[in-house]
């Protein structure tokens, strides 16, 4: 398959009135596309202050989600008709494509590290845009993702003197529950991919995979936060989104890549010039995935009987969508291993539907979370020593004993290292600003 020979960022347009925003792109080989993100609470009233700094937001947002068409056909000539970029501009998208599409490049036998370069256009042709600064409320916007981790950080918030609402991209069946559990406001935002991109897509004339879809949503995230004056966002990504799968060459291919401590740094040093006083982190950013479910199955009780993080159930795709966990992938197994020490068996077993511990079909996916065989999969899931940690509490439990991978597998398991021991340890590189540090009680007990 050739690659493209040019792709084009051209442009976006906002209706204030209506709170859409339309994206555009073009490709020499693949033609034109169109994405729509529908903002809630229109019509906004947007002074010449915020309407500059959005204008620029926009821009980003439009260089951001055009990861998802630039991956059709990659290629070395990148245009941008919409605007100019500095060096530090720039240098954000480079690393946030080449990191963003690692795993796409190592499945499509690709590398794209001396491919992707974003032009840079000289300092003094440049418009200055002031900044705007955000005012100082104790309003946050919690990304609820119908897993486990924003329920946690949900209760946390709800614990501590916030205004907080929740906010979804979409409108999955299991996002829908939890926030009806949450018991909070939520706002959603509506995406609407170019259908061009799923008719290219299921040819098989294009290249597709996987993209830094976390990575994405934070721009859509910042736009409406700054639209609404809501300084935070909470996400709710743990230290374990930090750890990679494999290497190509001397780059750290890493699924999670968008929800890294790393990504969430470079993000900050994007917005920070724009729009002063806002803060985009993540409230469990020092903690295990351990750590992590210890918290949700002492807080989380009000969502036992709704969440699900098998991705099965988040498809773009809504005919092809579960509402129910599959109970057969790497994050069912995971999630469900790391859930079990801490949680009532017959509760986590009537939420998942499937004991996958007790099912001798699962041991390869588990022996590449142990660590035992292979690198770790690609999806969100935690580190081996976590995983480890894991299945050797279950091997001490009369509840857990018996069951076959578990009686299988611990014994292969090596000496517990370091990282076993500190899975508790909640003392690891952070963002979570000021006014929040007081979650660090919760964290402790």
């Amino acid at each position: 398959m050739t690659l493209c020979k040019r792709f084009y960022f051209d442009g976006t347009a906002f209706n204030a009135r209506t709170g859409e925003l339309t994206l555009s792109w073009h490709a020499d080989e693949t033609g034109f596309f169109q994405e729509r993100v529908i903002f809630p609470g229109a019509p906004f009233h947007v002074s010449p202050e915020k309407k500059a700094a959005l204008n620029r937001m926009f821009f980003y947002a439009l260089l951001a989600a055009g990861i998802s068409y630039f991956k059709t056909r990659p290629t070395d000539e990148i245009h941008i008709p919409a605007g100019c970029l500095n060096a530090r501009e720039a240098a954000f998208f480079k690393t946030f494509y080449i990191n963003g599409l690692g795993e796409f490049a190592i499945r499509n036998g690709l590398n794209l590290q001396n491919i992707i370069r974003f032009p840079v256009t000289n300092e003094p042709n440049r418009e200055i845009i002031p900044p705007y600064r955000m005012p100082g409320t104790n309003r946050v916007l919690i990304p609820i993702g119908g897993g486990k981790d924003s329920c946690v950080t949900t209760e946390l918030i709800k614990q501590m003197p916030f205004t907080p609402a929740l906010v979804s991209v979409g409108d999955p069946a299991a996002i829908r529950a939890c926030a009806a559990a949450a018991n909070l406001p939520r706002h959603i935002i509506y995406r609407t991919l170019d259908p061009r991109l799923k008719t290219l897509n299921e040819s098989g004339t294009v290249l597709n995979g996987h993209i830094p879809i976390t990575g994405v949503l934070a721009f859509y995230l910042w736009i409406y936060a700054v639209l609404t004056d809501t300084p935070f966002i909470a996400m709710s990504c743990e230290s374990s989104s930090n750890d990679g799968n494999l290497y190509q060459g001397t780059l750290a291919i890493n699924h999670q890549y968008s929800k890294s401590l790393a990504f969430e740094s470079d993000f900050a040093a994007l917005t920070a010039p724009l729009t002063p006083g806002f803060c985009y982190f993540s409230l469990l950013r020092p903690l295990s995935e351990a750590h992590i479910a210890r918290l949700f199955a002492r807080f989380g009780h009000a969502y036992f009987n709704v969440f699900t993080s098998c991705n099965k159930a988040f498809r773009l795709d809504e005919t092809k969508r579960l509402h129910h966990w599959c109970g057969q992938c790497d994050k069912c197994r995971f999630v469900f291993l790391i859930l079990a020490p801490f949680m009532d068996r017959v509760a986590l077993i009537r939420a998942v539907g499937h004991n996958p511990l007790d099912d001798s079909g699962q041991e390869a996916g588990y022996r590449a979370l142990l660590g035992l065989k292979g690198y770790k999969p690609f999806e969100c899931v935690g580190t081996a020593d976590e995983c480890r940690f894991a299945l050797r509490t279950l091997a001490a439990s009369p509840v857990w004993a018996r069951d076959i991978l578990v009686q299988r597998l611990a014994p292969l398991l090596p000496p517990p290292a370091q990282g076993e021991q500190d899975v508790f340890t909640a003392d690891g590189a952070h963002r979570i600003p000021a006014p929040f540090q007081d979650v660090f009680r919760f964290f402790k007990d």
